[in-house]
């Protein structure tokens, strides 16, 4: 009876459903001490209870405590209930009370389709309410849920006084709808009549507008008029201002608002927000390490926060952050129950596809219980990337035949990529023509270049050449791939032919004229070499941005304390340079001496350049 000792108004405010561990002793109580019968609000609060209960309780005990007598509120409570069985409720409330403002608004909120919400927009204006703010507001939204943006502008003109959560009704649901325009004129025709001060909620329909549009005019426009009304400090707005900001690849910005925000505003919003703003800009390293603030400041991830990290534990091969955020995964629950979507399951296997993890990237992909197109596509490249050929040939017969899916160029590109990387020559020449004839799908510029990496790995030339010619503009960009091919077989001719038909593709920037010198330097023509060097520095040519790798330290402790570093081509900067080069030329000798480096010819040095 622990419950009786609660206040009414303090079980009315919990947000949580109630149980019937406290609902029914609660219900016997106010009819044993004759509350229930004596007091209206007791009664009312009652129904609202049992509204808000389980199916089990609230089936069995409303219709019992709606007496024809019963008065207009208790009916108003119990229409919150799902629409189909609000309805029965309505009508025996009609039978007693004339509907007040206060009886369509849960009616209309649960309306199943468009043609119950006009019904009961008829009935509304029979009444003479379709126009009380109350109740037009929640005309508004449905017809907006509905995508009935017409009638929702004919009854919003149709309003000879608008408060503000009329405004917001149609800010955020034109925002909602995708009419990005009209929510837009609806938030500007706001701030002209002047008649009502903007709320938080208008910021934030705004600013999703923004958001959506990657207007960043307006959204800084935006972030100033929020300043000067006093919303800034707001959790909903700044969460929304680094969404916006991320989004628009203003990530120092992003973070400005995020770390003006008060340690103990910051909800989980907040965090996947910035992480979100993190990975978007693909600053992967900055997004592992608010990962790790995240985990510090105790706040619990969700499935967008695996979503935003895992991509980037993947394009850093950080193996061991990866196993820590799959540890949350299990740890959290996320796994069970199909709690973790499809998107978030797929960046769980990536990371370990990418990061080595194979076996584990199999077993993330044997585990999910569904699986779409992208599922398959990250396995059989896995696969394809690890040498593992056939396996990855398997994955794509067992998807197309067992499972009846459609592969999509990146399906066919993870075969071609297998039989590439496995010498699976006659394999790759049939998935090029079934992807033709059989899948109906265009070869990309990627496709023909590991048609023609296969080949030339093979010492298949002439054929590589004709792969070339047959893919015609398309194919312009694999000249790249025919020259490394005619390096490695030692067929100079051709490597120069094909550095200069990549130097004369409109997309080739610097690689073609890095590529040319490399050949001129591979031949020994020096003189040639630095012909290509001068008419670079003539036409302005710069070497594009260099590689950056990452090396992951620390994981003997199980991803404790672990350190990414990172490394860039050329670059002396890291405190302990010296000993990175020194080990560096190390390994290399130790290659040449297994002859792992036997078939690469030292190019000449144009680092400087």
């Amino acid at each position: 009876m622990a419950a009786l000792r609660v206040p009414l108004r303090a079980v009315l405010s919990r947000a949580a459903p109630p149980s019937a561990r406290l609902l029914l002793p609660l219900h016997a109580h106010l009819v044993v001490s004759g509350r229930l019968a004596a007091s209206p609000a007791a009664l009312t609060s009652l129904v609202s209870l049992y509204a808000r209960a389980p199916a089990a309780l609230h089936r069995p005990a409303i219709p019992r405590l709606l007496a024809p007598s019963a008065p207009l509120p208790c009916f108003n409570a119990a229409l919150t209930l799902p629409h189909a069985l609000a309805l029965p409720l309505f009508r025996r409330l009609r039978l007693s009370h004339s509907p007040d403002a206060y009886s369509f608004p849960p009616l209309l909120s649960s309306a199943p389709s468009p043609p119950h919400l006009l019904a009961l927009h008829a009935l509304a204006l029979r009444c003479g309410l379709a126009h009380d703010l109350f109740c037009a507001s929640a005309l508004l939204r449905g017809c907006l849920r509905f995508g009935l943006a017409d009638h929702a502008h004919r009854l919003f003109d149709e309003l000879t006084h608008r408060d503000v959560v009329v405004w917001n009704a149609m800010v955020n649901g034109f925002a909602k709808l995708g009419c990005f325009d009209r929510a837009a004129e609806c938030f500007r025709n706001m701030r002209e009549e002047g008649a009502v001060e903007i709320s938080s909620f208008t910021v934030t329909g705004i600013l999703s507008v923004c958001t959506a549009t990657a207007d960043l005019g307006r959204g800084a426009a935006v972030h100033g008029l929020l300043v000067k009304s006093g919303f800034d400090n707001e959790a909903s707005v700044c969460n929304a201002l680094v969404d916006l900001y991320g989004k628009c690849h203003r990530v120092d910005d992003a973070a400005r608002v995020f770390e003006e925000m008060a340690e103990t505003d910051k909800d989980l919003f907040s965090w996947n927000s910035m992480l979100s703003a993190l990975q978007y800009s693909a600053d992967h390293v900055g997004t592992m390490r608010l990962f790790a603030r995240m985990r510090q400041a105790a706040v619990w991830p969700d499935d967008v926060t695996v979503a935003a990290v895992l991509p980037a534990c993947a394009h850093t091969a950080a193996l061991q952050v990866g196993r820590v955020v799959h540890g949350y995964i299990v740890t959290s629950g996320l796994a069970c129950d199909g709690a973790l979507d499809v998107f978030a399951c797929n960046a769980l296997a990536d990371m370990y596809a990418k990061s080595g993890g194979l076996d584990e990237a199999r077993r993330v992909f044997d585990w999910m219980r569904q699986r779409d197109v992208a599922s398959w596509n990250i396995m059989i490249d896995g696969y394809a990337s690890h040498g593992r050929g056939l396996e990855a040939l398997e994955l794509f017969q067992q998807m197309t035949v067992a499972e009846g899916l459609v592969p999509d160029e990146i399906t066919l590109l993870g075969a071609l990529s297998a039989c590439s990387h496995s010498g699976l020559v006659e394999e790759g020449k049939g998935f090029l023509k079934r992807m033709k004839e059989e899948f109906e799908l265009e070869p990309q510029l990627e496709h023909y270049a590991c048609v023609i990496d296969m080949l030339g790995r093979a010492g298949h030339l002439d054929e590589a050449r004709q792969v070339l010619e047959e893919a015609g503009d398309m194919g312009a960009g694999a000249w790249r791939t025919y020259l490394a091919a005619c390096r490695m077989h030692g067929d100079k001719e051709r490597a120069q032919e094909a550095a200069r038909m990549l130097m004369a593709a409109d997309d080739s920037g610097s690689g073609g004229w890095v590529l040319l010198a490399n050949t001129y330097g591979w031949e020994g023509s020096f003189e040639e070499l630095e012909e290509v060097r001068g008419e670079m520095r003539r036409q302005g040519v710069q070497k594009a941005a260099p590689g950056c790798s990452w090396v992951e330290v620390g994981a003997e402790n199980g991803g404790s304390g672990t350190v990414m570093h990172a490394f860039v081509s050329g670059d002396r900067g890291h405190p302990e340079a010296d000993m990175i080069y020194e080990m560096l030329h190390a390994l290399i000798g130790w290659m040449k001496e297994c002859s792992h480096l036997s078939n690469i010819t030292p190019l000449y040095p144009i680092e400087c350049l």
